[in-house]
């Protein structure tokens, strides 16, 4: 090596610059392949965040009690996911004559997967039964279901 006594630093032969050069090369390369890894970790890592939120964490069956009659009529509703054993009721519901009520029942998405199935029933007057059956048709979409009392 050869002292070079025009500037403040030593001179470097051909060979040092070389590995100098290619170090520098393999250190941007690993500083941009860490970046790339860390960009998809943290675009995975917020699709998560977002298949989590309360919304798709839920499915929901909105019921539409249609009441065709001309007198209120007053009862409860039962929605049942096939296989599972804690239906959701709702008591004490009125159902005012000509006009149609909404209800939304909402169960984990983890418990009723695309293609199962439910069955929601109306129970009113002197023990009046009106069921219907659907099932979970996609992902993240609500189910509407509608029962006619006369």
């Amino acid at each position: 090596m050869k002292l070079c006594f025009a500037g403040t630093g030593l001179k470097q032969s051909p060979l040092n610059r070389n590995t100098n050069k290619r170090i520098r090369i393999k250190t941007l390369y690993a500083c941009t392949l860490l970046i790339l890894i860390g960009s998809i970790a943290i675009f995975w890592g917020l699709k998560d965040v977002n298949a989590q939120s309360p919304q798709s964490g839920q499915f929901r069956i909105i019921v539409l009690v249609q009441n065709t009659g001309n007198l209120d009529e007053h009862g409860s509703l039962h929605v049942a996911i096939d296989g599972l054993r804690n239906p959701q009721t709702m008591s004490g519901l009125s159902f005012s004559g000509l006009q149609t009520s909404s209800y939304t029942f909402e169960f984990s998405s983890a418990e009723v997967p695309v293609g199962k199935g439910f069955t929601a029933e109306v129970v009113y007057g002197d023990d009046e039964i009106k069921r219907v059956s659907g099932a979970n048709s996609a992902a993240n979409t609500p189910e509407t279901v509608t029962l006619l009392i006369p």
